[in-house]
């Protein structure tokens, strides 16, 4: 193993909508605590020198970029995903095959191929994957076509598939349940309702509305929004498919097995294996007469037979012809500590789903929880964007923390919209609180940021970059998942390794065409933004996120 100190990275571009490179310190998020696993990957290097050259050169180690590197090397080719039909009538997910050989399959690990994967900071997945809510929760009702929820649920159901069979579910604190999704105002709870009522019949199994009125039976009795702990929303979805987990540990836990299994041959060269450069930015790209890329960063070029991009919310500091396309936007997420029933006792109450808060008013919420495991219990907390400056729309910067949405996030959880008692006993609110005086304040441990990359028609951008988007052939990108990537990165990385040439078996699994990059795509959208709004805003999720994203990607236009 070869390490090295931490280098300075360049801001970059900051006035033109062009994202800059990462900060060189970010904000310290509790996913990324030191650990003996941080100990052994910080400052990593597989060789102490950059190779000159490689096959496949990856920008980014996030979760697109560990799980394409996996299926480049790792994954069989009769490996199956099996994905659910909106219109067969199944209520169950979609199962998927994760990298364990099957019986009469003949593995691909042998692959000749080298790939080396650059990471501007000195920390691995220290980017969004590393920032985010600590949940996976494919929209169903909420999706805008029943093909991109059945690729959620397909990569749901394969990262669930992919801790247990790799035996690892455990290490990433991977625990499978329901989430509830809240809504604390009329307007919006009548549109979710006309969401789930839309649903085809093989998706609508997968969710359940609850109310006064409409009541969720179970064995025993009825659940109710009191059961739920949102005893003062207007009404709740429950999706039947979610879970928490550590992500970074899901993402480091997959470098770590690609380096045991495929280190790098010839010593120092770099030739063959998976070789991880930390500290190493990428500064430029340049295309080479034979198809080839040269790769610029700050310690020498590389020669690449091809690069995959996977930058999600920094794609446009290498390719400033999508930032209208993907724009960052700032996350801010805080872990705080639970209530405690009484001092003696210490007890905190457990929660059996994960969470969304909705509603439409003067500062539309848009929050999202999960609780970590007891005893801690720590609730991982995060959204409301509507308390930061311009909703931190074109923020490209994690080394700040908002003081206002950090101190909404510490005051308005519980009572109201969370009951946290221990027996479920917490007071119905006669009304909406009014803002400032909702809540007790909650002790956060650690609050921080990171920076999604926002889609302009809300969909990620998967394919080979197009000439007018600073590509051409051999250049693909994975990127643009406005808030949403842990139910689509995995699998959309299986999709780019499949246009990149690498053929799987038939299966089932399509890359959604919503989610294709087209030129025809890049086209309609910039044409149609107007349009696109209006049908957004139907969705509840979009409330507080579309017009400022509107604004900003028609300014970069």
């Amino acid at each position: 193993m070869n390490t090295t100190s931490s280098s300075n990275i360049n801001p970059g571009p900051s006035s033109s909508g062009q994202a800059g490179l990462p900060s060189a310190n970010p904000s310290a998020s509790y996913w990324l605590q030191p650990s003996d696993i941080s100990q052994r990957l910080d400052d990593y290097r597989s060789t102490h020198d950059l190779p000159q050259s490689a096959d496949t050169v990856i920008v980014g180690s996030g979760i697109t970029g560990a799980f394409a590197a996996w299926f480049l090397l790792e994954q069989t080719r009769g490996t199956k995903v099996v994905v659910v039909r909106s219109g067969s009538g199944s209520g169950a997910g979609a199962g998927a095959g994760a990298g364990k050989e099957k019986e009469g399959n003949s593995s691909s690990s042998s692959s000749e191929r080298d790939i080396l994967m650059l990471e501007a900071r000195r920390q691995p997945c220290s980017g969004a994957t590393g920032r985010n809510g600590g949940h996976c929760q494919p929209f169903v009702y909420s999706a805008s076509t029943p093909s991109i929820a059945e690729f959620e649920l397909a990569t749901y159901q394969f990262l669930k598939t992919f801790v247990e069979e790799q035996g690892i579910a455990g290490a990433v604190d991977w625990r499978t349940h329901k989430t509830v999704h809240a809504y604390l105002t009329e307007e919006v709870w009548e549109g979710a309702k006309a969401l789930v009522e839309k649903l085809p019949e093989g998706l609508r199994g997968q969710v359940d509305l609850v109310d006064d009125e409409t009541r969720k039976v179970k064995e025993g009795g009825e659940t109710t929004l009191r059961d739920l702990r949102v005893p003062g929303a207007k009404g709740a979805v429950v999706q039947k498919h979610a879970a928490s987990l550590w992500p970074w540990k899901l993402v480091v836990c997959v470098l770590e097995r690609l380096m045991e299994r495929f280190p790098v041959r010839n010593g120092g060269t770099g030739e063959g294996g998976f070789n991880l450069q930390t500290n190493t930015p990428v500064l430029g790209l340049e295309k080479v007469g034979d198809g080839r890329w040269t790769v610029i960063t700050s310690r020498g070029s590389i020669k690449a037979n091809r690069v995959l991009l996977a930058m999600n919310g920094y794609t446009s500091y290498l390719l400033p012809e999508m930032k209208d396309l993907i724009v960052p936007v700032r996350s801010q997420v805080a872990s705080l500590r639970p209530p405690t029933q009484d001092a003696t006792s210490g007890k905190v109450a457990e929660l059996d789903y994960s969470y969304a808060f909705v509603s439409e008013e003067q500062f539309p919420r848009d929050e999202y929880l999960m609780q970590r495991p007891l005893p801690g219990g720590e609730l991982i907390y995060g959204g409301a964007r509507s308390h930061a400056e311009n909703k931190a729309v074109g923020v490209w910067q994690d080394d700040e923390v908002e003081r206002g949405v950090a101190t909404y996030l510490r005051q308005n959880l519980a009572p109201y919209p969370l009951d946290l008692t221990l027996d479920k006993t917490g007071s119905t609110p006669t009304d909406i609180p009014k803002e400032g005086n909702e809540t007790t304040e909650l002790e956060a441990t650690h609050q921080w940021t990171g920076i999604m990359g926002f889609s302009r028609d809300s969909h990620p951008w998967v394919g080979r970059v197009p000439e007018r988007l600073g590509g051409g052939e051999n250049l693909y990108m994975c990127a643009g998942y406005t808030g949403h990537g842990m139910p689509q990165a995995a699998l959309a990385a299986r999709m780019i390794v499949e246009i990149t040439g690498k053929p799987f078996a038939d299966d089932g699994l399509k890359l959604p065409q919503e989610m294709v990059l087209t030129e025809e795509r890049v086209s309609w959208v910039r044409e149609n933004t107007k349009a696109l709004l209006k049908e957004q805003q139907q969705a509840p999720e979009w409330s507080a996120t579309m017009p400022e994203l509107l604004t900003a990607t028609e300014r970069r236009a």
